[in-house]
């Protein structure tokens, strides 16, 4: 079996030829809105991509507005640009579409990987319910949302502020960083396989607790007599001669820890060549005749880009045979909903909030 860490490293010395052959596709951007049908439902807003950096918040408007680095997709009544050309190939652009109260953004084009490294941020009326799903990476930041919240990414931070009625969160390398401002009205279920969880609840809060993790601590502010809690034994492997030292078990904390340092650092190696690519690109469009035509990518870039195969995720680290690992159940407040916790390789700190 290869090393995972150096798939990792080939992958990012692929995605960074990606990154500059995407430059020829840059432009300044664009913003897109779209409404609910039935506004005096919550609507729910959905979003699947690659790889991309989404910041989405809770506002008072009625709409949801998205501004992007990328361009929208145009309509089929503007076939032809300024100058009076049209493509005849797809660019990499976005769309808005809502049927039924969903409102789903999605990135599509002939070569939708240079969507490494785009931004969207996103304005959404406070109760929206968010799905966001990203296959490969990207940081993820919700603030002010009182709707469910959903979120499946491989590699990246998530961060949740502000919010307060439920949140599903699974990531396989990246930290989770939930603030509930009110008291959870659903149950929450926060994983990450690499990655320390943060979460903060209000000082009010009535819920069973289950918080594991195989290669880290578990700890809390929350005083003793509102957090009763007991230690489960978690059964292992037992078979006859098998033993683990607490060197190996160090050994496997060490690998799982690199793992996840070289994923964060390929998406932000990713990120920044897809930016540094993109200001090259504008400044020399800035400073030519109108008569020249646009630079292509380099030739490197551009058959790297040709080339490269879809990159596969990276497995976590799995935990070492016979070593459960640690397990805390609970009640916060006498009990209440459900809330689970759990990380393979990472501290779970439970805060009291105000």
């Amino acid at each position: 079996m290869k090393n995972p860490i150096h798939l990792l490293r080939a992958s990012v010395l692929a995605l960074c030829a990606l990154a500059a052959a995407a430059a020829s596709h840059a432009t300044n951007g664009d913003t897109a809105r779209a409404k609910f049908s039935d506004p005096s439902k919550p609507g729910t807003f959905k979003l699947s991509l690659a790889w991309a950096d989404v910041r989405i918040t809770g506002t008072d408007t009625g709409e949801v507005i998205v501004r992007s680095s990328l361009e929208r997709k145009k309509d089929k009544g503007e076939p032809v640009d300024a100058d009076g050309f049209r493509r005849l190939d797809d660019d990499v652009t976005f769309e808005l579409k809502e049927k039924n109260n969903l409102i789903t953004l999605s990135v599509s084009g002939d070569q939708h990987w240079f969507s490494h490294g785009t931004e969207f941020v996103v304005e959404v009326p406070r109760h929206t319910h968010l799905i966001i799903r990203t296959q490969l990476g990207g940081e993820i930041a919700v603030s002010k949302v009182d709707g469910d919240i959903d979120v499946n990414s491989m590699n990246g931070e998530v961060t949740l502020e502000d919010i307060s009625s439920s949140a599903v969160v699974s990531t396989m390398n990246g930290e989770v960083r939930a603030n509930f401002v009110k008291a959870p009205a659903k149950p929450v279920s926060i994983t990450s396989m690499n990655g320390e969880i943060d979460l903060r609840l209000p000082a009010d809060t009535k819920a069973n607790l289950r918080m594991r993790t195989h290669n880290g601590s578990i700890r809390t502010n929350f005083p003793e007599g509102v957090l009763v809690s007991k230690t489960e034994k978690v059964p292992g492997f037992r078979g006859r001669g098998l033993a683990y030292s607490h060197e190996a078990a160090e050994a496997a904390r060490d690998i799982a820890r690199e793992v996840a340092r070289e994923a964060r650092n390929a998406q932000r190696e990713v990120r920044d060549a897809v930016r540094e690519a993109t200001r090259a690109q504008r400044a020399a469009h800035s400073g030519k005749d109108e008569d020249d035509e646009t630079p292509a990518p380099p030739a490197d870039a551009a058959a790297a880009s040709a080339a490269a195969p879809a990159i596969a995720p990276v497995a976590p680290v799995p935990p070492i045979p016979g070593w459960g690992g640690k397990s805390i159940t609970g009640t916060l407040n006498g009990g209440g909903i459900d809330i689970s916790l759990s990380s393979m390789n990472g501290t779970i700190t439970l805060r009291q909030g105000k």
